[in-house]
């Protein structure tokens, strides 16, 4: 079972610096992963369209509009961290609906439900995919290097990790289900 203190000693193990029994210990280095880790976890989780975090949900409109702008609002599932770019069916090569993201809802002029695909808060680590736990050692190495060891060159080699892992994540990551088909344009029809 992973737990947050296996990622942090994955972290420490890149710096080679020695691993805590526990992200509760009150070393400095445990306290530095207790304050970090979630913010890390999150930040990481935001910058791609994991699939392992993927989340659809069928919201109903708010009973109240916008002051201005939007007709509609739709308040986001609790633990979202960020909306796929919204599709009248939902699907990824369905046709686009304007809208923005502002302080937990989405604005538009479309009429509910929305169907909407988003990236979670994903706590349970036992559905990370390793390359995941790797890309998030990886960066919460970078992050701590300098601190914890008052090497440059740590924080380089925990970057240069980091960066590896996340090529290497959005790779499988992309491979995972089926291409969408390119529809045919006006253009190709015409021929």
């Amino acid at each position: 079972m992973t737990t947050e203190t296996d990622i942090c000693n994955l972290a420490l193990d890149i710096l080679k610096e020695a691993p805590i029994t526990s992200i509760e210990d009150q070393r400095p280095v445990a306290m530095w992963c207790k304050r970090n880790f979630a913010v890390s976890r999150d930040s990481l989780l935001s910058r791609a369209d994991w699939n392992f975090a993927l989340r659809r949900a069928e919201i109903p409109a708010d009973s109240d509009a916008p002051a201005f702008g939007w007709s509609k609002s739709f308040t986001l599932p609790s633990g979202c961290l960020r909306v796929i770019p919204l599709t009248v069916c939902g699907r990824y090569e369905g046709t686009p609906i304007l809208h923005e993201v502002e302080n937990g809802k989405v604005l538009t002029n479309y009429g509910g439900p929305l169907k909407v695909r988003y990236v979670a808060r994903a706590e349970d680590y036992n559905r990370y995919p390793p390359i995941f736990i790797e890309a998030l050692a990886g960066y919460m190495a970078m992050k701590c290097a300098h601190w914890l060891t008052g090497k440059q060159g740590y924080q380089q080699i925990a970057q240069g990790l980091f960066s590896e892992a996340m090529r290497n994540a959005w790779l499988v990551d992309a491979i995972e289900g089926t291409s969408p088909r390119a529809a045919d344009s006006e253009w190709i029809d015409q021929r």
